[in-house]
């Protein structure tokens, strides 16, 4: 019987998917010769495998909660960059080996086998003007509670078998399910407060005006440029103490024959801006039972989720209720503008209107963009999203003999995300869209996904002789899947304020575009697969892994061709059983492998195939046709232009050691990926080669990852009076852009092209790196040094150009977990160092004069530029700039609100490197041993406490949105927040 919950992490690469048999829900394990599950659920030897893989257990997800699983693994798994979005419930961006592709990088996610579509809504954008916020996705509706382990295949050679969608690596979840002979109850809750920190740093100490000048007063004025004096910071006091309260109650019971595990749990969560929420309801069940002398198994698992939040913070300004206090005219006073006096009762049309500083007595704004009253976005621009998350799988298996196994199975997996936003008369004219959309303006978006999956599995390992082995498997397999998307931009309200689809009129004469917008798409795709894999061993030292698999993708229909194929071959060598070894050493074990890995083409796009003055629409907007905006080249002397799968190809080579008597485990890959075949657009403004002007999808690109990934753990001391695990993960990896186009096309080295959801500033060149940031920098001289006017303002470069790119040289994670007797103790530190991110937060805020930056700049006389010379024709052209430049001056030469290609980006440029105490908790185990209860734990928990190291204004591991091009960018996005509370679990 346990006699402690002590959270431990005891990460280390097992080359193993998910433990056959496990006495607790950890990732502790000392078996060499252990059983486990790979791809497709196939059983294997974990010394037989060729792969590098990693996995974590339940108690490191549930040790200190967060209401996305995937938030929880940070820091755990090396070579895994996980960035989250805005708020409890917001999606999480994954990235294992660096970025691959320049349509997602995202992994492949599997539960108990199966694959499933982690379904998302429309991502946000990072520019200034984003409307709608990160919806969420499938993976943060799943109970953490409800998870025995995650398993992290990162290359193609330990995904190959789960075909194309595995190009990414693939992230295994196996849920738990009932254990024979034993019925139990579980219940845990969890219980933090939330508070923000590491906010910008504003300014208090300058006003928007000058007191001594006649007539000047607060608010006449957008800026904070004005005469020295003091303001209230009401920032701080806007934001309040968040909450989340996660709970979940689990019961499990089983004998030989049959198991089952049925949970639900809610997490609620009360955001730190006000009238922010997110709710969620869970519900779990899984049931294993065995029939005809227990060679047939039946295997049945359902996961269902609904979540509903309120005013999930959306990127950009426009909606930002905190960009309305950042830049707030110092002077002037918000207390008159608060909860109860944010609006007020217009006589003409005896509708609510907007109560705020800068609505002049005419209804009209005074800013470019105007701000609006916090309390205005929060109550009359609401916007909601709500989600519907359903999963339910089959799997039924039939022993046919001893050493062979037939298993038919199949999943279902649906997922709606509907999100709308209201916004109300009388909120600001750009935000009405339309002159005559004085009645509102609906924006909705709903996305629809599916996903039907089933496979045949021929499953054997019979013997050859007492010196082979061999283990095989044969299969095929179908997946569907469906996606609808709505759309709808609407600022034409027949009756004000009413925010209903049917109060909204149609037919206007206008072309499709803001304010005035619906599209309905619905996409199909389908892919059909055959696959084959074998292990042959020798002696249980040497062992040879080969997988082929041929997918049938009808994302390529129209293109020439509808399948590709591709293999992999790995080899390891078990060294402690091949020579004789110091004691010391207790297992090593040497591996390499070699895989290629297709992708098809994004659903729909081979239309574009068709010509485009053959009118084939794609879509209908607003009633109007819309045509494929780019094509594919169909000229068959361009054949090496024609549309064609992506390709992955990877190389690895791995060692594992564990020495001690497995106290000590250590594991280290290198890895080198090429993806080639990547669909790029492009548009020739020329005729050559008989290649007509236009837009055009082109494959071409080439993206190259190499790097290493490495794990240390120890075990100290391992007795129940004292115990200490340590683990160490790092890893680094590198990324260049091989190709963009071929060599068979004009097009310029030079050219840059942007990635989606990156507001212009992600874009990728030849020779440079997936992620990197493009901009406006200094104008600087042959000597590098800053060139500045007559008056000592610095110049800007005409045109953008390379920043830096946000993705970490270096990523490591620290844990530490230790026991003294039931006191359980354990901190996770976790840094990525090396990146630069940029803030258009600061950028702003720079403008306006409200950063404290500003005002040390007036305090100090002005802003000293280092390196820094008189332009040519200026009266002193050349000669050093040594003088102090007025800080408004500067400020609004580098500052700017309006967007990409305006003020100077270098300015804003800032170390993305982070050392953090990611988690930390206390716990102690009470064993009560009454009728009813075995033990309760009850943890004092925390995560994101605090840096050890921060130079960024924000934090540089939070996007904007879950998009390839929304890493690097801060468009006023939520601030940190720091969790500190309790938590209890009790065993009945």
């Amino acid at each position: 019987m346990r006699k402690a919950v002590i959270p431990v992490l005891f990460v280390f690469s097992l080359t193993a998917n998910a433990q056959e048999k496990k006495t607790a829900d950890t990732t502790k394990t000392t078996s060499i010769e252990e059983v486990v599950v790979t791809s497709l659920g196939i059983k294997r030897q974990a010394r037989s495998l060729t792969y590098s893989s990693q996995q974590i257990g339940g108690d490191e997800l549930t040790e200190v909660k967060t209401p996305n699983l995937l938030n929880s693994i940070n820091g755990k798994v090396s070579n895994v960059q996980i960035n989250r979005t805005n708020g409890v419930g917001s999606s999480v961006r994954v990235v294992m080996r660096g970025d691959k592709s320049v349509n997602s990088a995202q992994p492949l996610y599997v539960i108990d086998g199966i694959p499933i579509i982690n379904g998302t809504g429309k991502s946000a954008d990072i520019g200034q003007y984003s409307n709608m916020p990160d919806p969420g996705d499938v993976l943060s509706s799943i109970n953490p509670d409800d998870i025995e382990s995650i398993n992290f295949l990162k290359g193609a050679s330990a995904s190959a078998l789960y075909g194309s969608a595995g190009g990414n690596g693939a992230i295994l979840i196996t849920t738990k399910k009932g254990r024979a002979g034993k019925s139990s109850i579980t219940y845990s809750s969890s219980l933090t407060v939330d508070r923000a920190y590491s906010l910008p740093k504003l300014q208090h100490s300058y006003l928007s005006y000058d007191p001594s000048v006649s007539g000047s007063q607060p608010g006449q004025s957008v800026e904070s440029w004005g005469a020295k004096g003091s303001s209230k910071d009401y920032l701080k006091d806007f934001l309040q103490t968040g909450t989340t309260w996660v709970n979940s109650l689990s019961f499990q019971s089983g004998n030989e024959r049959s198991t089952s595990y049925f949970s639900i749990g809610n997490t609620t969560n009360k955001g730190v801006v006000p009238m922010s929420y997110f709710d969620q309801y869970n519900v779990s069940f899984r049931n294993s039972s065995k029939f005809l002398d227990d060679k047939l198994t039946l295997d049945a698992n359902f996961i269902g989720s609904l979540q509903e939040s309120k005013n999930r913070q959306t990127p950009g300004a426009s909606f930002s209720p905190l960009t309305s206090l950042y830049w707030l005219p110092r002077g002037v006073d918000f207390d008159q503008y608060g909860p109860d006096n944010y609006t007020y009762l217009n006589k003409e049309r005896f509708l609510p209107a907007q109560n705020w500083w800068e609505v002049n007595p005419d209804g009209s704004f005074k800013g470019n963009p105007p701000t609006q009253n916090p309390y205005w976005i929060l109550n009359r621009n609401p916007v909601t999203v709500s989600n519907k998350n359903t999963y339910g799988a089959l799997s039924l298996s039939y022993q046919i003999n001893p050493w062979l196994t037939a298993r038919v199975r199949g999943n279902y997996s649906w997922n709606i995300s509907d999100s709308q936003r209201d916004i109300a008369a009388f909120s600001a004219p750009t935000l009405l869209a339309v002159k005559e959309g004085i009645n509102g303006r609906i924006l909705k978006n709903t996305y629809e996904n599916s996903s039907t999956y089933g496979d045949v599995l021929l499953i054997g390992s019979p013997k050859i002789s007492e010196s082979f082995s061999l283990d095989f498997t044969l299969g095929g397999s179908i997946n569907t899947t469906r996606n609808k998307i709505g759309q709808i931009d609407n600022a034409y309200l027949t009756n004000p304020n009413l925010f209903t689809v049917s109060n909204l009129e149609w037919g206007k004469k206008r072309s499709p575009g803001d304010g005035y917008h619906n599209i309905y798409t619905n996409m199909k795709k389908q892919v059909q697969s055959v696959f084959a894999s074998a292990t042959v061993g020798y002696k249980n030292m040497f062992y040879v892994d080969m997988t082929f698999r041929n997918d049938w993708d009808s994302s390529l229909a129209l293109t020439g061709r509808t399948g590709f194929d591709y293999e992999s071959v790995g080899a390891n060598a078990v060294l402690s059983s091949v020579f004789k070894l110091p004691e010391v050493i207790s297992f090593w074990k040497v591996r390499g492998s070699y895989a290629t890995v297709g992708l098809g083409l994004p659903t729909n796009i081979s239309n574009a195939m068709i010509e485009y003055n053959k009118g084939y629409t794609v879509g209908v907007d607003a009633g109007t046709l819309v045509f494929p905006k780019s094509s594919f080249i169909t000229d068959p002397k361009y054949k090496d232009l024609f549309p064609k799968p992506e390709f992955n190809k990877t190389f690895e080579v791995g060692t594992e050691l564990r020495m001690f008597s497995n106290k000590l485990s250590f594991d280290i890959t290198y890895y080198n990926s090429n993806t080639s075949n990547q669909l790029l657009e492009t548009k020739i403004d020329s005729y050559f080669g008989g290649i007509a002007p236009g837009s055009y999808y082109i494959n071409a690109g080439k993206i190259r990852n190499t790097g290493f990934e490495s794990s240390l753990s120890y075990k100290v001391f391992s007795s129940e009076k004292f115990g200490w695990t340590t683990t160490l993960n790092a890893s680094a990896n590198k990324n260049k852009i091989v190709e963009l186009f071929p060599p068979s096309l004009p097009i310029s080295e030079n050219q840059l092209f942007s990635l989606t959801g990156g507001g212009e500033y992600t874009k990728l060149k030849l020779g440079g790196s997936f992620g990197d940031l493009y901009g406006i920098k200094f104008k600087r001289d042959d000597q590098g040094r800053i060139l500045v006017n007559e008056k000592g303002i610095p110049l800007a470069e005409g045109t953008p150009s390379y920043l830096g790119n946000p993705n970490p040289k270096f990523i490591m994670g620290f844990n530490n977990s230790f026991n003294i007797g039931k006191l359980g103790i354990s901190f996770l530190i976790d840094g990525k160092f090396g990146g630069k991110v940029l803030s258009l937060t600061e950028k702003a805020n720079d403008i306006y004069g409200v950063s404290q930056s500003t005002a040390d700049a007036r305090d100090a006389g002005g802003v000293s530029i280092p390196n820094a010379v008189y332009a040519p024709g200026t009266p002193n052209a050349g000669q050093a700039y040594t003088g102090l430049t007025n800080a408004k001056d500067y400020y609004k030469a580098v500052g700017t609100t309006e967007g990409f290609g305006k003020g100077i980006d270098e300015a804003y440029l800032y170390s993305a490197t982070t050392i953090r105490l990611r988690q930390a908790s206390i716990s102690y185990t009470f064993d009560i041993q009454s009728k009813y209860m075995r033990n309760a734990t009850v943890s004092l928990v925390g995560t994101n406490l605090f840096f050890f190291y921060k130079k960024a204004p924000f934090d540089p591991e939070q996007v904007s949105g879950n998009t390839p091009g929304g890493v690097g960018v801060d468009s006023f996005g939520l601030p940190v927040t720091r969790s500190i509370g309790l938590s209890l679990k009790a065993n009945f």
